[in-house]
């Protein structure tokens, strides 16, 4: 049922596949469902490829391997998925569309919050800021932050660094040897970015054009796991800009720690 067969259907492929090629009439005595239902069961299983009929008299039905069967279901459930990405796509191109979605402009108002929760409405936060940057973002985090934020969102992140927008980030609290190193500068792709460390816990935040920030609230592992604070306080963004500066300072490159080694 986890790979989206109904009960039923779960029920008579996981017999077929105990007894090998058998009749209807030894399915249902075997799965406990009903020999009419069994009928109706198996061209459903024929039509996801979990199933075969077998020609002759009687006409005996087998399971086909279980790895064919999971590559169906994979199959069909990324036809499924495309086309539902498709329709919300259009919906939300239409939702954009609407006089009453009028963007935000940063400055039309002073020193605004918002408590953005835990999960995905921090992704796409980070999304929408990430999408709309103009000149340059830093950021502190976490190596596993960083690293899912960058794979999750990577689509964003390279159409901002096309633009020409700079990057630079902080990984807190790290100690790396060679091996993590090469990692990080393949995983994160240090080319685009200017990427350093610190050995010592930071706080966590970033800052989008010098005009928004999302500051995380807990010591959480992954940007999903933990609720952020969203401000456009200039006053607080002056006082992140001085300690991120004061961290980038104190904190070691990259290639200069790989050349030491």
């Amino acid at each position: 049922m986890g790979l989206g067969l109904t009960p039923n259907q779960a029920k008579v492929y996981q017999t077929l596949l105990k007894i090998g090629s058998t009749t209807v009439i030894q399915i249902a005595k075997s799965s406990s469902v009903r020999r009419e239902d069994v009928y109706k069961v198996l061209p459903a299983l024929e039509k996801m490829g979990l199933a075969e009929k077998l020609l002759g008299k009687p006409a005996l039905i087998r399971a086909t391997p279980v790895a064919g069967a999971l590559a169906s279901l994979i199959l069909d459930e990324k036809v499924k998925s495309d086309e539902r990405i498709a329709t919300m796509k259009k919906k939300f191109q239409l939702l954009s569309k609407a006089k009453w979605a009028q963007p935000l402009v940063v400055g039309e108002e002073e020193s605004l919050y918002a408590l953005i929760p835990e999960g995905k409405a921090v992704i796409a936060k980070l999304s929408n800021l990430i999408s709309g940057l103009k000149s340059d973002v830093f950021w502190i985090g976490t190596l596993k932050e960083i690293s899912h934020v960058t794979a999750v969102l990577s689509t964003e992140i390279s159409g901002s660094v096309h633009r020409g927008v700079e990057f630079r980030e902080i990984i807190e609290d790290f100690r790396p040897d060679e091996a993590q190193i090469k990692q990080i500068q393949h995983t994160l792709n240090a080319k685009s970015v200017d990427i350093r460390f610190n050995r010592q816990p930071l706080n966590r935040f970033a800052v989008f054009d010098g005009k928004e920030a999302m500051i995380s609230t807990t010591r959480k592992s992954t940007s999903e796991d933990t609720s952020a604070l969203w401000t456009t306080d200039t006053n607080l963004i002056g006082v992140l800009s001085a300690y991120f500066d004061m961290g980038w300072r104190e904190s070691e490159e990259l290639n200069d720690q790989q050349s030491t080694k």
